[in-house]
């Protein structure tokens, strides 16, 4: 019999990716701990799932619970300028087909929530309140873990370490892995919960909006009920200060600066304090050791423009889980190769949406982006990745990689139509 402090797996966080890798390994026979610094419920931002991840929901088998949570539909996606002078909708359905027709616009308090329930109703032990302190290995096959939580210090001791700790990445650093920024700007974003913003009609109510500023711009995410989260994201340089009235002046100063965004705010009243978040793309050049493998946002971030996070923390963590299984049943520790697999599968999927966040950010890649043309069937390929297909077909990858060849040649000769407010 197992002593009650070792465990198969140790997952840091209960987010996302923690909650689903634990699901995945319970169901295997894995004992899992989960160790989760905060008390959930607790409010973060992420709102916004894509379709491509309701079958990884589904292969946990907590789709269902989805379903029945009164989250609202989201069955695309739409981008405008913020002078309201351009507006460029995605149907899910239009470009994925039926079976991928919506996804949710979730209250993460919640969704997280139900996700981390669900691991511990599949046999997962859940300690809350319970920070991750140190990390030591001292032997090849074992990891130990120090933390302090509501029933002071304590140790445990595990065969396997997730880290799902979200941008903290708190076992990357301790186990040599190296992080990098893979955007030259830093970002920031500063975001709050609303009641009363504009809502579009019909099945286009839980449609996304993401309104592009000169240099910057807003996500508007209805949720259930009449809240809705609204963020602004801007240049680090432009952050003058971190305090909340400091906060509220450079959000209130961008509204009343784009039309769109002011009339969709017209009097709309905040039920949330406003927050801050910056250093926004980065990554580790490695996201596994011999017996430590991070998932989510514990291995790198993007920019959060096209929604992809959640996704990502999903796929990453079924390939982790995959990764442990397979080594556990030859008895050993991951492999050089199966590191370098691991970490070159998971950087393929965030680089599929990071060139695209960067022809978003580029004048001439927006103006090509809010400008579709039936050439080569190009709207298609971008809609398939807007709604979350980040393995595409090889004709998709020819179609999206003439989409970037067309945005370098709009900065020179213009191809699509100038968006004055961006220049």
């Amino acid at each position: 019999m197992k002593p009650s402090n070792l465990y198969d797996v140790v997952i840091i966080g209960g987010g996302p990716s923690g909650s689903a890798a634990g699901a995945q390994l319970a169901k295997s026979g894995k004992r899992v701990l989960i160790l989760e610094k905060e008390s959930f419920p607790r409010f973060t931002v992420g709102e916004s799932l894509l379709p491509h991840g309701n079958d990884l929901l589904r292969e946990i088998g907590v789709w269902d619970k989805m379903e029945q949570a009164g989250f609202i539909r989201k069955y695309g996606a739409e981008f405008s300028t913020g002078d309201g002078g351009r507006l460029q909708r995605f149907w899910f359905a239009k470009n994925l087909g039926q079976s991928k027709e919506y996804s949710y616009q979730v209250e993460r308090s919640k969704f997280d929530h139900i996700l981390l329930n669900h691991a511990r109703d599949l046999g997962c032990e859940v300690l809350e309140q319970t920070r991750v302190q140190d990390l030591i290995q001292n032997n090849p096959e074992r990891i130990e873990l120090e933390c302090t939580g509501p029933h002071g210090a304590q140790s445990f001791s595990s065969r396997w370490v997730i880290d799902a700790s979200g941008r903290n990445s708190f076992a990357g650093s301790r186990v040599g892995l190296k992080r990098k920024s893979t955007q030259k700007n830093r970002r920031v974003a500063i975001y709050g919960h609303f009641e009363g913003v504009f809502r579009n009609s019909g099945k286009a109510e839980g449609h996304i909006t993401i309104a592009r500023l000169a240099e910057g711009w807003f996500w508007l995410i209805p949720l259930a009920g009449n809240r809705t989260s609204v963020g602004l994201v801007l240049p680090a340089e432009q952050m003058k200060g971190g305090s909340p009235d400091t906060l509220k002046a450079i959000f209130n100063q961008a509204v009343q600066a784009n039309t769109e965004v002011k009339t969709r705010m017209h009097g709309a009243t905040p039920i949330t304090q406003l927050a801050a978040t910056g250093d926004y793309s980065w990554k580790f050049s490695s996201f596994a050791s011999e017996r430590v493998i991070l998932t989510g946002d514990a291995a790198g971030f993007v920019d959060p423009i096209f929604s992809s996070g959640v996704m990502l923390a999903l796929k990453s963590a079924m390939s982790a889980s995959d990764l442990i299984n397979h080594a556990d049943a030859h008895d050993r520790f991951l492999t050089r190769w199966e590191r370098f697999t691991y970490t070159r599968e998971i950087t393929g999927w965030m680089n599929q949406y990071a060139r695209i966040i960067r022809a978003f950010y580029d004048r001439a890649g927006f103006e090509v982006f809010m400008n579709p043309s039936s050439f080569m069937k190009i709207p298609g390929s971008i809609g398939r990745l807007v709604g979350g297909d980040a393995d595409p077909s090889l004709s998709d990858r020819i179609r999206r990689d003439a989409f970037h060849v067309i945005c370098k040649i709009q900065r020179f000769f213009p191809i699509a139509p100038a968006i004055s407010s961006l220049r």
